[in-house]
């Protein structure tokens, strides 16, 4: 017996699509928070206000004249929408843009593709903010619908592959994605061709898209560069490895059993993925059961791809939600099968709670201010942005060459450009690797280190400009070294950025006006509405972000002033108690400490709780507590390489050399992916020095000195030359041993 009639379950599926839709819109109306779409608003402005494609650098002056083969279309309309509305309409497009990729990845509204639409959202909506990589998902949704349509009934519109190309080619590299796609079709159907059952209707869908598909591949030439275009792509492949270690877009995903109950957070959004990549486990084998080969392929590889870099989810979601009525053809709810339908409903309604809750976790922006999110709910831009800063350099016209962290070269390229350039931002293609290692190590190195004499004096930096956001910005910074500088002087501090002039002649008039001592400044908070929403999150992250700044400077009491204040606005950030655990414990606190750790863990299981948590209990000599809390640390991040080297120094201290080798070994294995990166030599040194220290304990002389030996070249201090003189004595060699003490002398003073 049925509960609906058919027209009954036609309605309530048409609620259950608007519902989605609705749920796609409003989370994908959110503040503008990218770190690229800057460069893209520069490079868009050019185009529309001079007329003029760019085809070499001119945002920066570390690249300036290097060949540039981006795609401008994609940054002209943006700042065409920019020009109309402000980054208010940038947020629109977002919200339009999610709701239209999820639209169209649904196709004809059925419950289950809806459903399984609720799970992609929220990896859709990180991929349609105003950014080139927008078109690249609403292209790739647009290309696999109409391949499917075709495969399935041979009436696909496929004139509008090589017209959508011929869009996307000039709006984002990730046309490739469509070609790719365009490739993977013609191989299923030649490959179909070798089954004599599937032959005939496979040769008449080939015969029909071939002329389609090649179009496409030609359309990708109609491009301000022509075949060139290609050379962009080699060149953003070329840097893939110093983006997967740096950049954590381009990271993959650590599994584990830690990261794996990750699905049981459901009021988490991300949560949303493991049961996208746990369908997609069933589906696979169910296409393969059913001779779908062509489709387990696609959605294997899709989910292959979203493990291996995080910016892919989004494809690999849409890939999903369009592949899984094909898949699953039949459903349970249209089977007599009673349990089958129940487990079916059952689903719906999970989901639909989901969205709801979701939804409602958007517009009070708890989902953005529990889950470290940089944007908020509504229209404009982020509250991470350096706004005063800017207007700061610009109003007093701070001198040229102006230097830059990662985070803030895009959006530095279009509020100061083209007066002031930046020394690299996010489009990396243009700059040399050795421009975005040489930025990264800048960024982490005192001021008065030679490294920053030299290239100071090689670029003519005057100006630094760093982010002091909590996330993305501050974690890089030795922000009592800049405040505390000999050769720089800070000149602005807000509770977001720090700016600071060269000590040198030229610069005296802006420094005599505006230099300030950071162990007294006061960080300001700008007016915001606490009445409102809104108001209250900005008023949040604007005391979160302070009470970071005051904890470094070693401002105790503003600093537990701006926690207790952040504290009274939203208590359900894990991120916060996390801070007032290191603040707690950096005034000997150390109950209270692990309190705060405990409670910011039971909100948010993290990898940075566990490991504050670690750090604690090898403060107490707990070793056996910090192990643990360190190899659950080690589960859930991303780059779990330095956690696993903590891990085999805490096995030393318990005297379990074995198992500390064990631990170096996972460090090197995991570090490999992080071989860019101008860190990883220390990192390298450091594991040596583990290796060294348990081969001794081990009564393994020869080995130990290999490895001190090792640590020594690698990255020579006190530490590391008095490890192998203890190495070369225990093997009798004792010139040499007191050869590495008086190295070890030497460094000290």
């Amino acid at each position: 017996m049925k509960i609906f009639s058919e027209r009954s379950r036609r309605c309530l599926s048409w609620v259950f699509y608007i519902l989605v839709l609705a749920y796609a819109f409003l989370t994908g109306l959110r503040t503008v928070a990218d770190f690229d779409f800057g460069w893209l608003l520069a490079m868009g402005r050019q185009l529309v206000t001079h007329h003029q494609i760019p085809r070499t650098d001119f945002l920066s002056y570390t690249a300036s004249g290097s060949p540039w083969i981006y795609p401008s279309f994609g940054g002209a309309l943006f700042y065409l929408a920019y020009a109309a509305g402000g980054f208010a309409a940038l947020s629109w497009i977002n919200a339009l843009a999610c709701l239209g990729v999820t639209a169209i990845a649904i196709g004809r509204p059925r419950f289950f593709t809806c459903a399984l639409a609720v799970l992609a959202v929220p990896s859709i909506v990180v991929r349609t903010a105003p950014r080139g990589d927008l078109f690249t998902n609403l292209f790739f949704a647009m290309f696999l619908v109409l391949l499917r349509k075709h495969w399935r009934d041979g009436r696909a519109p496929l004139w509008l592959l090589p017209v959508t190309m011929l869009f996307w080619v000039n709006a984002h590299p990730g046309f490739a994605a469509g070609l790719a796609l365009l490739f993977a079709y013609a191989a299923f159907e030649l490959a179909a061709c070798c089954s004599r059952a599937r032959r005939p209707a496979a040769r008449t869908r080939l015969r029909a898209a071939v002329p389609w598909i090649a179009l496409s591949v030609v359309a990708t030439l109609v491009n301000p560069w022509g075949a060139r275009v290609y050379q962009g792509l080699a060149a953003q492949n070329r840097i893939s490895a110093l983006q997967s270690a740096e950049v954590g877009e381009w990271s993959s995903v650590h599994l584990s059993a830690a990261t794996l109950a990750g699905a049981l957070q459901l009021r988490d959004p991300n949560s949303s993925y493991w049961w996208l990549l746990a369908f997609a486990c069933v589906a696979v084998p169910v296409a393969l059961y059913r001779r779908q080969f062509g489709h387990a392929l696609l959605l294997a590889g899709a989910a292959y791809l979203s493990l291996e870099h995080l910016r892919f989810q989004s494809l690999f979601a849409i890939v999903a939600v369009v592949m899984a009525d094909q898949i699953f053809s039949r459903r349970p709810a249209e089977s007599g099968a009673s349990p089958l339908r129940f487990v079916y409903a059952s689903g719906v309604v999970v989901t639909i709670v989901l969205a709801l809750l979701h939804t409602a976790d958007c517009i009070t922006d708890r989902a953005y201010l529990g889950y470290g999110e940089l944007s908020l709910f509504g229209t404009g831009l982020s509250w991470w942005y350096p706004q005063r800063a800017m207007d700061f350099i610009e109003k007093n016209s701070l001198p040229p060459q102006l230097f830059n962290d990662f985070a803030t070269g895009g959006y530095l390229t279009f509020r100061l450009g083209p007066r002031y350039r930046d020394f690299a931002d996010g489009r990396a293609v243009p700059f040399p690797p050795e421009v975005l290692t040489q930025q990264a190590t800048l960024v982490r190195s005192s001021p008065d280190s030679p490294v920053w004499k030299q290239e100071a004096d090689r670029r003519g930096i005057n100006t630094i400009l760093l982010s002091l956001a909590r996330y993305g910005g501050l974690e890089s910074v030795p922000l009592r070294e800049y405040c505390e500088s000999r050769e720089w002087k800070p000149v602005y501090l807000d509770d977001l950025s720090l700016v600071l002039l060269r000590d040198r002649p030229e610069n005296q008039p802006w420094i005599r006006r505006f230099e300030l001592d950071c162990t007294r400044h006061f960080i300001v908070p700008p007016r915001f509405d606490p009445a409102s929403t809104r108001g209250r999150a900005e008023l949040y992250n604007f005391y979160a972000n302070a009470a970071s700044i005051y904890f470094l400077l070693g401002r105790d009491h503003d600093a537990a002033d701006a926690i207790v204040r952040a504290d009274n606005l939203f208590d359900d950030d894990p991120n916060l108690h996390l801070l007032a655990g290191q603040f707690l414990q950096a005034n000997g606190r150390l109950a209270e400490a692990e309190a705060e750790y405990r409670r910011a863990l039971r909100l948010r299981p993290s990898d940075m709780g566990w490991y504050l948590l670690a750090r604690l209990f090898v403060a107490q000599k707990n070793y056996a507590e910090a192990a643990t809390a360190v190899r659950h640390s080690a589960d859930m991040a991303v780059w779990p390489a330095e956690r696993y080297r903590l891990l085999g120094n805490i096995e030393l201290a318990m005297n379990q050399p074995r198992a500390a080798l064990a631990a170096f070994d996972r460090a090197e294995q995991t570090g490999l992916k992080q071989a860019a990166l101008p860190t990883y030599g220390d990192f390298r040194a450091k594991v040596a020095e583990g290796r060294a220290r348990a081969w001794l304990s081990l009564h393994d002389n020869s080995r130990a000195t290999a490895f001190a030996e090792e640590s020594t070249r690698l990255a020579p201090d006190p530490r590391r030359w008095s490890l192998l003189g203890e190495c070369y004595a225990a093997q009798g060699r004792s010139a040499e041993a007191e050869q590495a003490r008086s190295h070890a002398q030497e460094t000290t003073h």
